[in-house]
Formats: C-alpha cells, sequence, structure tokens
C-alpha cells in the first residue's frame, strides 16, 4: 500500500520546484554542471575541425596546395562555411550541455533542445545559402522572398507554428499534462511543431475518466482561438467533484458520519 508523500518530499518534485518560482521568484542556481567524457570528445574534435578547415584555407590561399585559380575563392568560401557551421554546432552542444542541462524538468529541456535544433538548422541554412551566392545581399533577399511565398502558400501550417511557438513561452499545456481543448479530452503526450498528440480519456464510449486507447492529434493553432482547460496544476493537483449519498430516515443516525468518509473512497475506487 503506497504511503502518503510528505510536504517535504512534494515540495522536491521538479514541477512542483517549478510552480513555486513562477509565485516567489526564480531563484539563482549554483551547482555546476559538469560535461561528459562523450561531451567532451566532441568539443576536441570540433576545434581539430576548425583548426583543419584555418589550416586549409590558409594553404589554399598561399598557394602551397596546386588549386586553379578559377577555383581558389571558391574553395575558401566552402572552407570558411564549414568552420562556421562547426563553430554554431560547438556552441550549441555547449548551450545543451551548460544551459538546456541545468533544468530539472525532462519535460522543458525536451521543449527547448527542439527549439535549439530548430535555430541550429535556421543558422546552417543561412550560412550554406551565403556559401552559395558570394552577395549576402543577394542571399537574403532570396531568403526573404522564398520565405514570403512559402508564407502564403502555408498559411494554416505558419499559424500552427506560431501556436507552438504561444505554447513555449505562455505554457498553457506541456508534456504530461491533462488537458481538455473543446471537445478534445486527453494527457499530452507530444507537443511537435505544428500538432499537439492527446492520449484520449473518457470520450463518447466511456463514462469514465479511464483511457480510451484512441489518439488526437489538434493543429496548435487552436489554443489561439480556443479555451485550454488544464488539469494539471503542480500545487494543487486535484479536482473537486460531488459525490451524491442517499440517507434514509430509519438510518442510524450515530453512524451517518463514519458512512460518509467510506462512500466517497468507494465510488473514487470504481473510477
Amino acid at each position: 500500500m503506497a504511503t502518503a508523500e510528505t510536504a517535504e518530499e512534494i515540495s522536491k518534485k521538479p514541477e512542483v520546484r517549478q510552480a513555486l518560482s513562477q509565485t516567489s521568484g526564480p531563484k539563482a542556481g549554483t551547482e555546476k554542471v559538469k560535461a561528459a567524457t562523450k561531451d567532451k570528445f566532441w568539443f576536441v574534435t570540433h576545434a581539430l575541425l576548425i583548426v583543419g578547415c584555418a589550416v586549409l584555407y590558409y594553404l589554399v590561399g598561399s598557394k602551397l596546395i596546386p588549386v586553379p585559380q578559377n577555383t581558389v575563392d571558391l574553395s575558401r568560401r566552402f572552407l570558411r562555411g564549414a568552420a562556421l557551421i562547426v563553430i554554431v554546432l560547438a556552441i550549441a552542444k555547449a548551450i545543451s550541455i551548460y544551459a538546456i542541462g541545468r533544468l530539472d524538468d525532462a519535460a522543458t529541456r525536451f521543449t527547448l533542445r527542439r527549439i535549439e535544433h530548430l535555430l541550429v538548422v535556421l543558422v546552417i541554412a543561412v550560412i550554406v545559402i551565403g556559401v552559395i551566392f558570394v552577395n549576402w545581399y543577394t542571399a537574403l533577399i532570396s531568403v526573404g522572398i522564398g520565405s514570403v511565398i512559402v508564407g502564403l502558400a502555408v498559411q494554416t501550417p505558419m499559424t500552427s507554428f506560431l501556436g507552438w511557438i504561444y505554447i513555449l513561452i505562455r505554457r498553457p499545456y506541456q508534456v504530461g499534462d491533462r488537458i481538455q481543448i473543446e471537445d478534445a479530452t486527453g494527457d499530452v503526450i507530444d507537443v511537435s511543431y505544428f500538432d499537439t498528440t492527446l492520449w484520449e480519456f473518457g470520450g463518447k464510449y466511456l463514462s469514465t475518466d479511464h483511457p480510451s486507447g484512441r489518439i488526437i492529434k489538434f493543429p496548435n493553432s487552436k489554443v489561439l482561438s480556443a479555451m485550454v482547460y488544464n488539469y494539471s496544476w503542480p500545487l494543487f493537483p486535484y479536482i473537486w467533484t460531488r459525490l451524491n449519498s442517499t440517507l434514509l430516515t430509519t438510518a442510524i443516525w450515530s453512524s451517518c458520519p463514519e458512512q460518509c468518509r467510506k462512500s466517497p473512497r468507494k465510488k473514487s475506487a470504481r473510477r
């Protein structure tokens, strides 16, 4: 039989600590984060790649390597782009370890790493375009025009992407929360760039709050226009309900308090 948690045990939970920090203000962490051995290996690998690109860049420019003159500029552009990409990956790795790794909440770490991966892809795409196009101004204009065309062509997915950003900033729900949005009710099991996945509980086939076995997906744009009911606030993880009990006039009134205490336990056990 599970024992009741004490207040100290509850206060040590990451989600409870986060909710308390929202009401009392965040406290600066003093714990140092250390990189694992494999992470140090990746940092050394990045440093060696940057050094290699710098050496090749110098050798190509000084003509110590026999490269045709018409390909010297192109080779140096590719080497600059490769070095910048390696630097971006190294910075992203450091942020993932020393900044995101300090967070206690696994859901927050997962979300921030997903944002980081998206930003890394965008930055690398800009670097690649800058390597292909000699003129950065032309590259930025091309990216801007392409973004406008894509935005007009996929307006609904872009709205869902903005809804994903809203979910990250305002946090109406996160992975693990039990929510209701319009007619959909369930536990959040994934929040992707464009949609949210729920593991449905209840539903039209069940009269209880047990899982129905169905998966519900809805676009993230729903949170911009519909009310979200979140059942998972860590500081008060309960839902008030009303249980009706019938007392007959022939009942033994002295035993009524004990019967009223037993009735909710029996009904909650059936649920």
